[in-house]
């Protein structure tokens, strides 16, 4: 039998799941470590170039803000550059300083000390431009962050000091460099500065519309007060409309302005700067709040009775009087704001400002209404209004006049008062109204011929200072020789053509008759240089030219260019105060805004001539109104002694007279602006007379009033017919004036011999 094959059992197990194979593995595998290491490099590049960027933008924000650190911004707040109101005073009757000016160009604004503001204002601003001044350090990084984050550029976050410095730097770009300038410009202002100083300096900075700036100048425009004065409503006002003046200002939109000043109380009640009852009162016009200019509208809680006016019966006054034009009664469209004085006082300042300073007039004009500067004027205040009231009527020069005459017809005039010191007490520029601010002054600014006014400055009293003549000295009345031998000219004529006829006169005779011979016979002795000099170096003409060296402008007044009214009259003071020459002045001195005087009147003055010699003159000119037949005799006044000297151009163009009592000097000139001879029929008055008609009114008079004499000048009687001091062999004497270094001979009583050698010692 077949053996049975064995059979093999094997155990079987559950199945497992598949395997992938290996290499399908390893494939998925690489893909996947590839893929991470392309999200990891490029992740780790942008890392890196993250990284590196903003190692960058740190870098250069380091530099720059380090830039800032090393260059921090550097101001002295009293010192930038602003634009200041000046101011002019003078003094009243009681010698009291007061305002009478304020001089502003681009921006009218006023120094207000911190201690000067008042606290409601200091609260006001406070409250509503900076509500944490008090605690930052310069920025509010509150306010900065929610500004940045409400609209993106910064504004609106910017604090007082952040204000000022843009204020003070004009750095008012729109960019967020500007931003961090002034940023770091505030920190580094508020490291060197109190807050007293900054809130000063930014009150006195701030815009409040117009010209108007800083608080000092805006309390007045708005309220017409100091700046200490300003009551909680009043600087609410202010203060609520420091973000736009132009649109917020009560004279521009009376409601916007009262929404402004609720806001700005607002502000000061949520602060605890004022009460509730405060508050109330004045958002509720309880208190009201009154405004230096009228306003439109009901919104403070009243109407100003200052805007109640008809328009249409303006327009008709208007235009009746444009149709109703009167000689001397300006029509046009100007403004008056100040006197003629004050006119002349400004003028006089800005041209030693310029001389100072070395630049033109226009500069140092500019530099004058912008500099915060003080001048003081010496304006003698009763006796402006005087002479300004006596020279608006026409009447006080003229005796007849023709209404409806044009302009350029109408006769003019001027007159300036001044005492021995220089001191300019009043004048007047014109004749008729004052036509407007800065008109052209007659006084101060004309260049006409002098006349006869020349002599006693240019001539008599120069010859008596060299010795060459005395009171008494006898002098032919006679033309000399211009010409030559073979063809001789002869000349000069006296006044209306009148050819001396040889007579001997005394000096003082030629003074009280206006002898153009014994002028021009006198200037020959002394030389015309040296009456030039006499002119220029010590009486203080600055008109005269090279060609004015000769007999007839020296002697006679017949200058190339003139001279000017108000250096006529200072020539003057010599025969009143002991020969001492004063510039006139119409200011006593001026102060930069610092209070440190930059200009100062002179009150030492030029011995011009000796004190007798002035002494002399001063008879001489006494006898040309006080003569029996002086050309000036209808200027006495009553009680008080006037001396003086009229004056008229040779070609009859202009008419003067320099007239001194013991107080003051007044100088008067009367013509046409055009310079045409003035006619008999042109109804002018006696120049004499015209002074008179105005210093009676300026001269006290109530007392009796002379000059004081001289000691070294003595009196003694001299012989008419020799002008050799007197003997009893002379029957016709008067009584002479004498420096004691040039006292006459006695006269031998030969007279007729004595007169022969006059003569001859006074050829033609």
């Amino acid at each position: 039998m077949d053996k049975k094959k064995k059979i093999k059992y094997i155990k079987i197990k559950d199945d497992e799941p598949k395997k992938r194979s290996k290499k399908k593995h390893s494939r998925a595998a690489k893909n996947i470590g590839r893929a991470l290491t392309i999200v990891g490099t490029t992740f780790s590049s942008m890392l890196l170039i993250l990284v590196i960027m903003v190692c960058i933008v740190v870098t250069v924000l380091a530099v720059y803000v380090l830039d800032f650190a090393d260059n921090s911004f550097d101001a002295n707040l009293r010192n930038f550059e602003m634009k200041y109101t000046s101011f002019i005073y003078g003094y009243d009757e009681n010698n009291e300083v007061v305002e009478i000016k304020r001089l502003a160009a681009e921006e009218n604004r006023v120094w207000v000390d911190y201690e000067d503001i008042s606290q409601n204002m200091i609260d006001a601003v406070v409250a509503a431009e900076d509500k944490r001044f008090y605690t930052h350090k310069g920025v509010d990084w509150y306010r900065t962050a929610g500004a940045f984050f409400s609209n993106g550029d910064g504004g609106g976050g910017s604090t007082i000091t952040q204000q000022l410095i843009k204020n003070i730097t004009g750095d008012d770009e729109v960019s967020w460099e500007r931003k961090l300038r002034e940023i770091f410009r505030a920190l580094s202002l508020e490291e060197k500065y109190t807050k007293i100083d900054i809130l000063e300096s930014y009150l006195n900075n701030i815009w409040f519309g117009g010209m108007v700036y800083g608080i000092g100048a805006a309390s007045q425009y708005y309220f017409g007060k100091d700046a200490s004065e300003l009551n909680i409503g009043e600087a609410a006002v202010l203060a609520g409309m420091i973000r736009n003046p132009a649109k917020m200002s009560p004279y521009a939109d009376l409601a916007r302005s009262k929404q402004q000043q609720n806001y700005a109380l607002r502000c000061m009640y949520e602060q605890g700067m004022i009460t509730t009852q405060e508050y109330e009162d004045y958002k509720y016009n309880r208190i009201e709040v009154h405004f230096a200019k009228p306003v439109y509208g009901d919104d403070y809680g009243y109407i100003d009775e200052r805007t109640l006016v008809d328009d249409n019966e303006d327009d008709f006054v208007q235009e009746v009087q444009d149709d109703s034009y009167e000689a001397y009664k300006w029509n046009g469209d100007y403004t008056v704001s100040q006197d003629w004085y004050v006119d002349a006082a400004i003028d006089q300042v800005i041209n030693d400002y310029a001389d100072l300073k070395g630049i033109t007039y226009t500069s140092a004009k500019n530099e004058l209404y912008n500099g915060g500067y003080k001048i003081y004027i010496n304006e003698n205040m009763k006796l402006q209004q005087i002479l300004e009231e006596k020279y608006r009527d026409p009447y006080t020069v003229l005796s007849k006049y023709d209404p409806s005459a044009p302009e350029k017809d109408l006769i003019q005039s001027a007159f300036v008062i001044m005492d021995y010191t220089g001191t300019v007490q009043a004048v007047v520029g014109g004749l008729g109204e004052k036509p407007g601010d800065g008109a052209f002054n007659r006084a101060t600014q004309a260049t006409r011929s002098p006349g006869s006014t020349m002599k006693p400055i240019s001539t008599y009293s120069l010859a008596v200072q060299k010795n060459l003549i005395t009171y008494s000295t006898l002098i032919p009345d006679a033309q000399i020789n211009i010409g030559t031998e073979d063809e001789p000219q002869m000349w000069p004529e006296n006044y209306g053509g009148v050819v001396g006829d040889g007579t001997l006169r005394p000096a003082w005779y030629g003074v009280q008759h206006s002898l153009n011979t014994l002028a021009v016979r006198i200037g020959r002795m002394n030389t015309p240089k040296a009456m030039y000099n006499q002119l220029t170096q010590m009486l203080g003409f600055t008109t005269l030219v090279e060609s004015d060296i000769a007999l007839s402008p020296m002697s006679l007044g017949a200058l190339t260019n003139g001279a000017k009214l108000v250096e006529v009259a200072a020539a003057y003071q010599i025969f009143g105060n002991g020969g001492i020459y004063y510039r006139p002045m119409f200011y006593s001195r001026v102060e930069d805004s610092k209070g440190n005087i930059i200009l100062e009147q002179d009150y030492y003055g030029t011995q011009a001539v000796d004190s007798d010699t002035a002494w002399v003159t001063n008879r001489m000119i006494y006898k040309v109104v006080n003569g029996d037949s002086g050309t000036g005799r209808l200027a006495k006044l009553d009680n008080v002694e006037v001396i003086g000297k009229t004056g008229t151009s040779n070609a009859g163009t202009d008419l003067l007279f320099m007239g001194l009592t013991p107080e003051y000097i007044g100088g008067l000139w009367i013509g046409y602006d055009d310079s045409r001879e003035i006619g008999g029929a042109d109804g002018w008055k006696a120049v004499a007379s015209v002074w008179k008609e105005v210093m009676q009114d300026i001269q006290d008079t109530s007392q009796v009033l002379k000059f004081v004499s001289d000691p070294s000048v003595v009196e003694k009687r001299y012989c008419t017919m020799t002008g050799l001091l007197a003997t009893n062999k002379c029957t016709s004497t008067d009584i002479g004036y004498y420096r004691e270094s040039n006292i006459p001979d006695y006269c031998n009583g030969d007279h007729g011999e004595i007169r022969k050698q006059i003569r001859d010692n006074n050829p033609d």
